[in-house]
């Protein structure tokens, strides 16, 4: 649910694979991308192909959870460096974008930042004073929803992730849970690996897979829940109700940063042991993104530790949340975004997706259409028809990174997905459903 399962894109690099020259403007609709990876790898790669590109990133989420941990994420992601410096903002973002549980700092932050959230969905004014390229076209009891949902993250309401991670551990696993580092191995080295996944190691994903955190530091400890991980938020009177985590419990993610780089070094191995981890790699590509929309120019790599913690295997202690409760006096105010020229982020409704061939304003809009591998029943060819320029390109994500899947489920995939999609105006690019990450149509007349 809050990640997806592919690694982020650039957009504009994929485009320019089926069109010679790109437009003075690309509209983009993401359905389902679930973590705003790709907005936010195009955005970092767009000065290389021309900073005066205007960029329309259209997103549509079935889950209320996933727009608001993108709202989140987008937020963090465009804080002006006086106020968070290059390091602080990617380890804060890493954490609430993959941990369970998060430091005392961030946790606070989480408190300031979904504060002034709750303001913006509930005042569009501020919200464009704040984060002026973020619209939010959803319904009323979307938004009424997200707001709820706002204030539980900000709230003072008993949040124990850790026993919800277990208890939902103990249901996945049944029998197998009193094995269950046996079950995590070799599902790192009999799928993962074998999928590509390798630059995984085995301490971070048995972390992950223990209680939920997926990154972390040897100078940093995690006590505090990370809030923003609830699901199904009900308010009970002055109060309320949840489900506690229901995202993916066996992917993590590892997949959208920790897996390419273009810095060789990182990727290198020695002896089949990785120099580094999953996590170094993501802290190091975040680092690049967040330096290259900044400052619009490629970004130099310093290496801050000489330390190299792939082959590393560190204690792990009981997880257990601290101190949940959150100190208001202590709490900071979230500062205006920076400034994103020609880039707006519109977050729609899922169901305007049925109603788009009705309207004229989406007729040939779109250049580029994304459609996560869980969102198969909101494509309709006439739909896609509809909104789509001729020569438009189609990704559809692949299942490959479900790790609980074999040859046998992915073939079924790709058969529903070409009954999906046949009859409609699409051709093909080649397309291997076992080890490609996304299968790729272009629009023909």
């Amino acid at each position: 649910m809050f990640w997806g399962l592919t690694p982020a894109l650039d957009l504009f690099e994929q485009y320019l694979k089926e069109n010679e020259t790109l437009p003075d403007e690309l509209n983009i609709l993401l359905v389902g991308g679930a973590d705003s990876r790709h907005i936010l790898k195009t955005l970092a790669r767009r000065y290389r192909y021309g900073n005066n590109i205007k960029l329309n990133f259209f997103v549509a989420e079935a889950s209320i959870e996933t727009i608001a941990k993108q709202l989140l994420l987008l937020n963090v992601a465009f804080q002006h460096p006086e106020v968070m410096g290059l390091i602080p903002k990617t380890k804060i973002f890493m954490e609430l974008y993959g941990n369970s549980l998060v430091r005392s700092s961030v946790a606070k932050f989480l408190t300031a930042t979904a504060t002034e959230l709750v303001k913006m969905v509930t005042d569009y004014d501020y919200l464009n004073k704040i984060m002026p390229f973020v619209t939010l076209d959803i319904k009323y009891k979307e938004r009424d929803y997200l707001e709820n949902l706002l204030k539980f993250w900000c709230g003072r309401d008993d949040f124990d992730i850790c026993d919800s991670w277990d208890k939902r551990l103990r249901k996945n696993l049944g029998v197998r849970y009193d094995t269950k580092l046996g079950a995590f191995d070799w599902d790192l080295h009999m799928r993962m690996h074998s999928i590509g996944g390798s630059q995984v190691c085995n301490q971070e994903y048995r972390n992950f897979r223990l209680n939920g955190v997926a990154f972390s530091w040897l100078e940093t400890e995690v006590s505090k829940p990370n809030r923003s991980m609830v699901c199904v938020v009900v308010p009970n009177g002055d109060k309320f109700v949840h489900h506690g985590y229901l995202g993916d419990m066996q992917t993590g993610p590892f997949i959208a940063y920790g897996l390419e780089c273009e810095d060789k070094e990182f990727l290198k191995s020695t002896n089949g042991q990785n120099l580094y981890r999953a996590t170094d790699i993501t802290e190091r590509n975040l680092c690049q993104i967040f330096y290259e929309i900044q400052h619009g120019e490629k970004y130099d790599h310093q290496s801050i530790t000489d330390m190299k913690l792939g082959p590393i295997v560190m204690q792990m202690g009981e997880k257990r949340v601290v101190d949940i409760r959150a100190n208001d006096s202590e709490t900071k105010k979230v500062n205006k975004c920076i400034e994103l020229e020609g880039v707006t982020i519109k977050f729609i409704s899922i169901s305007l997706l049925g109603l788009i061939k009705y309207k004229n304003e989406y007729k040939d809009l779109f250049d580029i259409v994304y459609y996560g591998s869980c969102y198969l029943k909101y494509i309709n060819k006439e739909i896609i028809a509809h909104f789509m320029k001729t020569h438009a390109m189609l990704l559809i994500e692949n299942q490959k990174f479900v790790l609980s899947y074999r040859d046998k489920q992915l073939q079924e995939y790709e058969k529903a997905l070409k009954e999906v999609l046949n009859g409609a105006p699409l051709k093909q690019k080649s397309f291997d459903v076992c080890n490609d990450n996304f299968a790729k149509f272009v629009k023909i007349e």
